[in-house]
């Protein structure tokens, strides 16, 4: 990372940390964020443009364009990230989506799915082989959210989206991730990722459902998984991530602890990787595959840790990807980065996991609105945010006076 960057992000976390200036900050993203006005919406105002975006959407996202993209792209990599994870940065609105008569519904069902397609597809051309593509189905428009939040069967219209998708995926080498959403759209999108994962990973995992550990059932639904791909024969692909919607939620589904959401991630962690548990004997498992998403570094330490004692085992049942959200964390990236170059140098046969990075693309406004929801999300979670800037200050005062090591 630049000194630059360092400097923004303890800037930017001294903000949100603040009790005085985190709630007035979160009123102004919110603004920038939703307002059609040319004063504060920064995609209409140039001059709040100017400042916004190399203050705040440089520091989280890739781009608004494709050389800017690539730029960030080949700086992540540089760095000895594998590759990226790219995201289209509009969000959409979950609840309180407008119902229509029935051919108004269909017209902006069609319409919505074109723009969703689209938007992936130009995605994928900003990917490069062996990156990933990140999708959110609700970003299909109101009229898919409606059909996920009724729970009904995936509309055709939107599987051929998908697989036409999928398969320039597949043609890029590139894998994809489902994103979790809220619990009110959550089954439905589980049930159509099943669906497609059906038809997609047969031959190797291309396409990764999002599980949430935070939440009771996550233990449950991984098992349930695993049995219907084991009996179907093929790749069940998870992304384990804690959760990001505690604000939203119905809190009796989350767990009752920071302590048993930590528990939760460690040993379904744990059980993947180690081959055991589950519900499944290990002969009986079906292949799987995982991507460990996470900003706790607990967590994301003992999984390193756990690879590597597994791996000089020879009992390393699934070796995982890492990955953390560009601007968020980047100190666990960076370790990360340190023990796989560690592993490799240690001249032994042990399995070095790939660590990627996720940046979210889209006009400076766009990228607001994800922004606003991240920090919302991450507003309790202040004591993390708190070790992160402890942890940049540190590495600023060793490149500037030559303190600490």
């Amino acid at each position: 990372m630049s000194t630059f960057q360092i400097l923004r992000a303890i800037l930017l976390g001294s903000c949100f940390t603040s009790p005085v200036l985190s709630r007035p900050a979160l009123g102004v993203m919110r603004w920038m964020a939703h307002s059609n006005s040319v004063l504060l919406n920064p995609d209409r105002n140039p001059i709040l443009n100017a400042i916004v975006k190399p203050l705040i959407y440089d520091q989280f996202c890739a781009g608004t364009h494709l050389e800017g993209i690539r730029k960030t792209t080949a700086r992540i990599k540089g760095m000895g990230y594998t590759g990226v994870i790219l995201c289209y940065g509009k969000e959409a609105q979950v609840l309180g989506s407008n119902i229509h008569a029935t051919g108004e519904k269909d017209a902006n069902m069609e319409a919505g799915i074109e723009h969703f397609k689209l938007g992936n597809l130009k995605t994928l051309d900003m990917a490069e082989s062996g990156d990933w593509l990140g999708i959110k189905m609700t970003g299909a428009g109101s009229e898919i959210t409606q059909a996920l939040i009724k729970n009904e069967e995936m509309p055709a219209s939107f599987r051929r989206a998908m697989q036409e998708i999928c398969e320039k995926a597949r043609q890029k080498d590139c894998r994809i991730w489902i994103d979790a959403e809220q619990q009110v759209v959550q089954g439905a999108i589980d049930a159509w990722t099943i669906e497609l994962q059906r038809e997609f990973n047969r031959d190797r995992a291309l396409l990764y459902n999002t599980l949430q550990a935070y939440l009771k059932g996550s233990r449950p639904k991984l098992e349930k998984q695993l049995a219907i791909a084991r009996e179907e024969g093929w790749t069940l692909a998870i992304k384990l991530v804690r959760g990001a919607y505690m604000s939203t939620e119905n809190r009796e589904l989350i767990h009752d602890t920071k302590e048993d959401t930590d528990n939760s991630y460690n040993s379904i962690v744990r059980d993947l990787l180690g081959g055991n548990g589950l519900g499944i004997p290990p002969n009986e498992r079906p292949k799987v595959q995982l991507f460990l998403a996470g900003h706790n570094p607990e967590s994301i330490a003992k999984a390193a840790n756990l690879i590597k004692d597994l791996s000089s085992q020879d009992r390393l049942a699934v070796l995982p990807d890492f990955g953390q959200l560009q601007g968020m964390a980047d100190e666990i990236g960076c370790k990360l980065l340190q023990h796989c170059e560690g592993l490799k140098g240690s001249g032994t046969s042990l399995n070095v996991p790939h660590v990627y990075k996720c940046l979210t693309w889209g006009s400076v406004q766009e990228c607001m609105q994800y922004l606003h929801r991240r920090v919302v999300e991450n507003a309790g979670n202040s004591a993390r945010m708190t070790d992160g800037m402890t942890a940049y200050t540190r590495e600023l005062k060793r490149r500037m006076f030559g303190l600490g090591s």
